[in-house]
């Protein structure tokens, strides 16, 4: 679905050092502490809240299908999908006049933006539309070749034609980004490859401060900052984070007695 630009899969067995320094568009930045597909499915949760805070009600389910569906057929970049979060935090923090009428429109436009900034070559509108499954000259459908580039400008002038962002400001940016999608997170057990995602009513509360934190942030404060994301994970290991490895469980093919029957009952959950 996300792939890095130039970095090929790391072994989960591989740490980097503290001496060694990676980019965080690089795999083993974060490698000690997420294999790929939960950094891919943070990034994507990253984005669907981020859309929350702008539009406030849209039917979530739909909108990450839509999401994860253009991001796989695009093949798009974990950077590109990163700036275009940094977009959508811009947004927020702007006057959000004449923003395109629904989410998908929105993120459509934004990371066909960021897609071009962060890459030499990118696809033609013909080929998002493809991408999209729609067809170029329909009407009826809610985009085609004319809408999109209608929405290509209206998401230019949202970003006052401004899509750059330097290395300092893109470094922390991709740190308090991905503790933002982290802080959704009410037990990641690490031995399980599991994370559990907080329920709706914490989501909510989780999502109304960060609105108030990221709308308070200076976009200049992301140049300064030193936000790293390794130093917040390991304040969490043994509350939110859990490493130690579970408990032995009998096979569910072994012989039981009455007892351990009775026993593996009590213990029993959905």
């Amino acid at each position: 679905m996300l792939t890095p630009d130039s970095d090929h899969d790391v072994p989960k067995s591989a740490v980097s050092s503290p001496e060694e320094h990676y980019s965080p568009k690089d795999l083993k930045y974060y490698n000690g502490h997420l294999n790929k597909a939960q950094f891919n499915l943070i990034l994507i949760n990253c984005s669907l809240n981020l859309l929350k805070l702008i539009y406030k009600d849209f039917d979530a389910a739909k909108l990450r299908y839509f999401i994860v569906e253009v991001l796989r057929r695009s093949k798009t970049t974990t950077q590109s999908l990163q700036i275009c979060c940094y977009y959508f935090y811009r947004i927020l923090r702007g006057e959000q006049k004449n923003i395109p009428s629904c989410p998908k429109k929105l993120f459509l436009g934004m990371i066909i933006l960021s897609s071009k900034f962060n890459q030499d070559h990118n696809y033609s509108f013909k080929t998002w539309l493809k991408i999209c499954g729609c067809k170029e000259d329909d009407d009826t459908c809610t985009i085609n070749l004319k809408k999109l580039k209608q929405v290509e400008i209206q998401c230019l002038e949202l970003l006052d034609y401004n899509l750059y962002i330097n290395t300092s400001k893109y470094e922390n940016w991709c740190n308090v980004l991905l503790i933002f999608g982290y802080d959704f997170i009410s037990l990641h057990q690490v031995s399980l490859g599991v994370m559990t995602w907080c329920n709706d009513q914490e989501s909510t509360l989780k999502l109304d401060r960060w609105n108030k934190f990221l709308l308070r942030m200076d976009d200049k404060q992301l140049c300064e900052a030193r936000v790293d994301f390794k130093h917040y994970y390991a304040n969490l290991i043994g509350n939110k984070v859990v490493t130690t490895a579970p408990s032995k469980i009998d096979s569910l093919f072994g012989k039981r007695s009455f007892e351990s029957s009775e026993h593996l009952e009590v213990k029993r959950v959905c």
